[in-house]
């Protein structure tokens, strides 16, 4: 494996780039001929009909699946030359279900995100507290993460990947690292739904790319710096969500007819 250097990356090259990727699950093509490119500070929603290959996207966006075709970098390095290993140190997965098997204590998993950083055990203690302070679960850590439901145990998966990258001091900028979500807030409770995304509006400032997958569509689009929609396999919509979501390309993405609202801050939000 070739060594990992972030540094080595060009300062004008995309985070991460797609050129030419190939999507296939079974004998089904998802996605043909994929061109994106991701780049730091940006919040870009993933959206989709169901079975269109948003979820496989990510998968080979962490490195988690092989290209079948076409080229996939990450900070200028070709991603398959880097070890998953080197990779935890960039690059973190939230994926749609967790499982835990095992009765962990939500502060023991929290602990587990920060294992591959060197630190001292006050500093652990003082990330993981802000974080959990941040994503409203301080008062879930001496919880048994079985005993959570579906919206508590969501917090506190977000809150281990994005622990994952977190620096060791606040003054270090997450440029240079990526966080692959998928469907991050689908259990989450309207006020959670609201934090959750303006924690992550929060964290694309400081420079942390963030690719968030999402079904909800009106939750995301006013947070979110761009929208990719993936339809006919490939991308048909990437722009600002209030350019990117018109009765057009809804139509061909989800094969019904629906409607745009806009309001006064030019915020777009679909209804039937």
């Amino acid at each position: 494996m070739a060594h990992f250097n972030p540094a080595q990356a060009k300062p004008l090259e995309p985070l991460l780039d797609l050129v030419d990727v190939d999507i296939t699950r079974g004998k089904r093509q998802l996605l043909c001929n994929l061109n994106l490119a991701f780049n730091a500070g940006e919040f870009i929603a993933l959206a989709g009909e169901n079975g269109c290959g948003k979820s496989s996207l990510l998968t080979v966006l962490g490195g988690l699946a092989p290209l079948e075709k076409g080229a996939l970098s990450f900070n200028g390095q070709p991603l398959s030359e880097i070890s998953l290993q080197r990779l935890a140190d960039y690059r973190a997965v939230m994926a749609q279900s967790a499982s835990t098997p095992f009765g962990f204590l939500v502060d023991e998993i929290l602990q587990l995100a920060r294992h591959h950083i060197v630190e001292s055990p006050a500093n652990r203690h003082h990330i993981i507290g802000e974080i959990a302070e941040q994503f409203d679960i301080t008062h879930l850590l001496s919880r048994n993460i079985q005993t959570l439901s579906g919206g508590e145990r969501q917090r506190v998966f977000l809150s281990k990947a994005i622990l994952q990258l977190l620096p060791i001091s606040s003054h270090d900028s997450l440029e240079g690292k990526l966080l692959l979500l998928d469907e991050p807030t689908s259990a989450l409770d309207l006020r959670h739904q609201k934090l959750v995304m303006q924690q992550l509006v929060s964290l694309s400032k400081q420079g942390l790319c963030i690719v968030c997958v999402s079904h909800d569509l009106n939750l995301i689009s006013p947070y979110c710096s761009r929208m990719i929609l993936l339809a006919e396999q490939g991308c048909i919509a990437d722009d600002k969500p209030e350019n990117a979501l018109t009765i057009d390309t809804l139509a061909r993405c989800y094969h019904t007819q629906l409607n745009l609202i806009r309001n006064l801050d030019n915020d777009v939000f679909v209804t039937h």
